[in-house]
């Protein structure tokens, strides 16, 4: 009965207050709606990770009208509309910390880019495309911190089926090329230019400083592994160091032996290189 007692004299003393100042009660309610309403809407944004996409590509899908409670509930949708832009490979968003305590209206928009990595002609139309064969954009679209130099130094892919009718195709194709690339490259220690898909499963690559098509075999019963047939390149580039001019075309797609087409030879002959047996027998 106490409690009862003091909550209504306490009341009576509040209710008699208003009575006689009700303009300070004003102002406090007031002053609390602010508060309330800017806890609930002033936000902070932090975004991290960009390396080549300007801020405002992923500024245009964050929802800045929307409350910080919103922001909280629905992290993950956000994530979602980010994640349209095809220059975002990944996104997370968190809560800012302070000494390890996350703060209210503040949040972090970390970015993963897509790393442009070729440029392919598919489909009558020349597209950017990453590592992973993602499909970034065509190459005649806005390139935002690419410049000029930077995409002629993408390495240029030939020969991809179409991806309107055969997309498996298509992702095989490009992850074969991705695998093959960091192969070759580690293995010869020279950067690939291009790469065209030939028949029978082989590929040819242009190295940097080589002015020759290298063919390779990417067979599943192919004879020698990839790395193997990178050996076989370097071993032969060493022979050839002086005549690197003259040569057409080199051919490892064989069992055996390497096969090497000059530019001199009118007749079309070609030179066998490499040990084993004089016949060439070709891989797959």
């Amino acid at each position: 009965m106490r409690l009862l007692y003091t909550s209504l004299i306490a009341a009576s003393v509040l209710l008699l207050e208003y009575m006689d100042n009700p303009a300070f009660f004003g102002r406090i309610v007031a002053s609390t709606r602010s508060q309330t309403s800017e806890l609930l809407s002033n936000k902070e944004i932090r975004i991290e990770g960009l390396k080549v996409l300007p801020a405002s590509e992923v500024e245009r899908y964050l929802p800045f009208d929307r409350s910080v409670l919103w922001w909280h509930v629905n992290g993950t949708d956000i994530q979602s509309k980010i994640a349209e832009s095809p220059w975002v490979s990944a996104v997370s968003i968190d809560s800012c910390s302070w000494s390890g305590i996350p703060r209210w209206g503040c949040f972090v928009v970390s970015i993963k880019e897509r790393s442009p990595k070729f440029v392919a002609m598919v489909d009558n139309e020349p597209w950017i495309i990453d590592g992973d064969g993602a499909f970034i954009m065509p190459s005649g679209g806005p390139l935002h911190g690419l410049d000029a130099e930077a995409v002629q130094n993408l390495v240029a892919i030939q020969g991809l089926a179409s991806r309107a009718h055969s997309p498996d195709l298509v992702r095989s194709q490009l992850a074969l090329a991705a695998s093959s690339i960091a192969t070759l490259e580690a293995t010869v220690g020279r950067s690939a230019r291009s790469l065209r898909f030939e028949d029978r499963g082989d590929f040819s690559v242009v190295f940097a400083g080589v002015p020759f098509p290298v063919v390779f075999t990417a067979s599943p019963d192919a004879p020698l592994p990839l790395t193997e047939q990178g050996e076989r390149l370097v071993a032969l580039l060493g022979k050839l160091k002086d005549r690197l001019g003259d040569v057409a075309r080199v051919d490892l797609a064989f069992a055996r032996v390497g096969v090497v087409k000059f530019r001199s030879e009118s007749l079309g002959q070609e030179g066998v290189v490499g040990a084993g047996p004089k016949k060439a027998e070709r891989a797959g």
